[in-house]
């Protein structure tokens, strides 16, 4: 079965994948949102045993696929500020895939901050000691390709190359507070994939534009790092960290925000998905559930 599909504007083509139908996150199939308890490794082994294993997300055996893994990396921050997704997690996701057969990783954002900047931070340092692993900072113009979009504002923009390179994207954000979207959580993560990030600010309306984002970038499996959570002083903090091993996962990238938001107080406040606009846009893209209602929340221990 074909998974994959393709927003195209002449050669350019951004993946916009979909998982076995078994595991589909298309609006009226069923959404799924997984909550797995546990230290990072046995919580990602358990969440990939219950999709069946790795075998289950590629088309071809895993040594000659190639994966790209797109955190949040915003900042040069320690892990501890909660900031970024932990280099701890996306460790554990690297060495499981590792495990699985996997030889070519790609971790790559466009971050806040020059490249130089993280030459000693705890990702930089966890990419270099795996041989099968890649560390991109896409800060260049070089690493984006221009794509068309069909959304309500975004018409046209230009996403990382490697989207449409990649066999298996892993959407792998962190969870925080964020001063103008209410949160930064799946969807917000995908800014990172896309050169210019100003006329969303300035031009378009920061919100819609997120939720038109998601037309064009769908990643085949969305997860969301809650080892430490800020709450407040986001998205660059610093602020109230809360901690707990702890993992979020979903297919349907609407429905694993809207149950990540619910789980604490962002911002001092408790939040339902529809109090967070680009939520609803995506929503109303038909990109993924909202109602808690619909939405299959599964808790699984390590």
């Amino acid at each position: 079965m074909d998974r994959r599909e393709f927003i195209r504007t002449g050669t350019a083509a951004v993946a916009a994948s979909l998982l076995p139908l078994n595991l589909s996150s298309a609006e009226g199939a069923g959404s799924i949102v997984w909550e797995i308890t546990g230290a990072p490794k046995p919580a990602l082994d358990a969440l990939f045993t219950e999709l069946g294993g790795i075998k289950a997300l590629l088309e071809a055996e895993p040594a000659k696929v190639s994966v790209l893994i797109k955190p949040n990396l915003c900042l040069p921050h320690p892990g501890k500020m909660a900031t970024t997704t932990s280099s701890a997690t996306v460790d554990a996701l690297c060495t499981l895939l590792g495990e699985w057969g996997v030889k070519k990783i790609t971790i790559a954002d466009h971050t806040l901050q020059n490249a130089n900047r993280f030459a000693k931070t705890e990702m930089a340092k966890m990419a270099a000691e795996h041989t099968h692993v890649e560390l991109v900072f896409a800060n260049e113009q070089r690493y984006f390709e221009p794509v068309e979009v069909e959304g309500k504002v975004l018409k046209k923009t230009e996403v990382l190359k490697l989207l449409a390179r990649t066999d298996l994207v892993i959407n792998f954000a962190t969870a925080k507070h964020h001063s103008a979207t209410g949160v930064s959580l799946a969807l917000k993560n995908l800014m990172g994939t896309i050169w210019n990030r100003s006329e969303f600010h300035t031009k378009l309306g920061l919100h819609q534009a997120i939720g038109d984002l998601a037309l064009a970038v769908r990643p085949h499996l969305n997860l969301i790092d809650a080892g430490r959570v800020l709450l407040n002083g986001g998205p660059t903090g610093p602020g109230p960290v809360i901690k707990g091993e702890r993992l979020f996962a979903s297919t349907d990238i609407v429905a694993l925000d809207s149950i990540v938001a619910s789980r604490y107080a962002f911002g001092g406040r408790t939040l339902k998905g529809t109090d967070i606009s680009h939520l609803v846009a995506a929503h109303k893209n038909h990109l993924g559930e909202i109602d808690p209602e619909k939405i299959e929340a599964k808790k699984l221990q390590a």
